[in-house]
């Protein structure tokens, strides 16, 4: 289906007028300290806007309810039922469908930012809030593109003192929690390999099947902004149920696929365990490219730097696949078991770790499952209101900080990237975004914008 150039939405947010008083006036207050700034904020409290108000958005507030000091200052929603519901729970907050408007009308009556839109819309999003000094709530995967993981390190290193937390909240999950324990102290000797699978690529709640076009058009409902729901897209899709509110995860111009969905859930153990350099290089194995949908039986082979004493190879290589494609057991040693989909195995030089999704650890030494393996202590985390005390002056422990949420989010859109090219060989810079050997799929490192909804830079 072919998709037509779609212009800036008709507005009371003007470009010039978002310049001035966005920018400038919240200029000021983004000079002082935060502890300054708290000083003047109304009770002291952390105010928040959050951008998406329906699916996800509700764990986010389920997650920081009770907290006395969190006051919700605004709403941002494109579909006029979930404004109409948040309305009942919330009747002294603002509420707009132009997320533009907050930062251009509104930007000194909030200090934090959640971001609980479509994947195609993070990077623009964060990094307005970021130029304006808010402090944010990220939802997973950090950003769509690649190129938009470098402006997400251009934008921390801008503004370094904003507190960020990208929504993997199952890290602070006991189980994974001790699982990073367990591979930080080498308790099962230094790692070899992992395996890392995902669910079916099927319709369902949040997907269609795979390699699918976009669904005929139907009338836009009278309660959606379609036009405000394509944000940064610089060409029309067509409105259908199957784009909104959940399925555009389905299609390569608006979401990942399963293996940007569940990435962040499942290749975070990793990146906490051994602080894992960038990637250095990408192969993908699908039985044909993806289009306008997302493929699937997609096997992602990932190599990472490895060596240094750390890893017990020269290279540490991550096998990542959805469709719940599983590795030979029995060819890495391992007992005959059946497991389901969205686990981690890290592979050791004295045993394995298997690391369900939700936390449920299995231990293999000398190839059997071991049920008296030490589990480390750790401490309790909420990664919701760590986040916001945190805001408010705390120095808690924060797991999933943009530092290394973006750095958790580029194997995942590296494996997606690639089935553009099936098994083709892509070596990666991530330094320059760029890769080295393949300048055609440097095509699809970054986006076109459409002006308006471009992601500012942060200087």
């Amino acid at each position: 289906m072919n998709s037509k150039p779609i212009s800036s939405p008709e507005s009371p947010v003007t470009r010039r007028r978002f310049l001035k008083t966005g920018a400038i006036v919240s200029a000021g207050v983004a000079a002082l300290s935060w502890p300054a700034r708290a000083q003047i904020n109304k009770n002291s409290k952390l105010r928040v806007f959050q951008i998406g108000v329906g699916g996800i958005g509700a764990l986010q507030r389920k997650g920081l309810k009770d907290h006395p000091m969190v006051e919700w200052a605004g709403f941002c929603d494109v579909d006029k039922r979930e404004l109409d519901k948040i309305s009942k729970d919330h009747p002294n907050a603002w509420l707009l469908n132009d997320y533009r408007e907050a930062f251009a009308n509104k930007v000194e009556d909030f200090d934090a930012v959640i971001v609980d839109t479509p994947d195609f819309n993070h990077a623009a999003m964060m990094l307005t809030a970021m130029k304006h000094d808010k402090h944010i709530y990220g939802q997973k995967p950090l950003v769509q593109q690649l190129d938009e993981l470098r402006m997400i390190r251009e934008g921390l290193a801008a503004r370094p003192r904003l507190i960020t937390q990208m929504g993997n909240q199952r890290a602070c999950k006991e189980g994974r929690m001790q699982s990073v324990e367990i591979l930080r102290r080498n308790q099962l000797g230094r790692p070899i390999e992992a395996y890392v699978w995902t669910g079916k690529v099927e319709r369902n709640t949040y997907f269609v099947e795979p390699w699918s076009d976009y669904t005929k058009e139907t009338p836009v409902p009278d309660f959606m902004s379609w036009d405000l729901w394509q944000g940064p897209m610089d060409k029309a899709v067509p409105y259908s149920e199957d784009l909104a509110p959940r399925r555009w995860r389905a299609f390569w111009a608006t979401g990942g696929g399963q293996l940007a969905d569940w990435g962040c859930h499942l290749l975070d153990l990793l990146f906490f365990a051994y602080d894992l350099p960038s990637p250095e290089a990408v192969v993908t194995d699908t039985p044909w490219a993806s289009a306008t949908g997302h493929s699937s039986h997609n096997h992602s082979t990932i190599t990472f730097p490895g060596g240094g004493g750390k890893f017990a190879r020269e290279k540490f290589v991550l096998h990542y696949n959805d469709t719940g494609l599983q590795p030979s057991f029995a060819a890495l040693g391992l007992p005959e078991m059946k497991v389901d989909a969205n686990h981690t195995l890290v592979i050791c030089e004295d045993g394995a770790l298997l690391l369900q999704a939700d936390g449920k650890i299995t231990i293999f030494r000398k190839g059997q499952i071991v049920y008296n393996e030490p589990l480390p202590k750790v401490e309790p985390h909420d990664h919701w209101k760590d986040w916001a005390d945190n805001c408010l002056g705390a120095n808690k422990h924060l797991w999933t900080p943009f530092q290394i949420g973006w750095r958790i989010t580029e194997p995942a859109l590296l494996a997606v990237k690639a089935t553009h090219f099936p098994g083709e060989d892509l070596r990666w810079n991530s330094a320059n975004c760029r890769f080295s050997n393949n300048d055609k799929a440097n095509e699809i490192v970054s986006r076109t914008y459409r002006p308006g909804f471009e992601p500012p830079q942060v200087a």
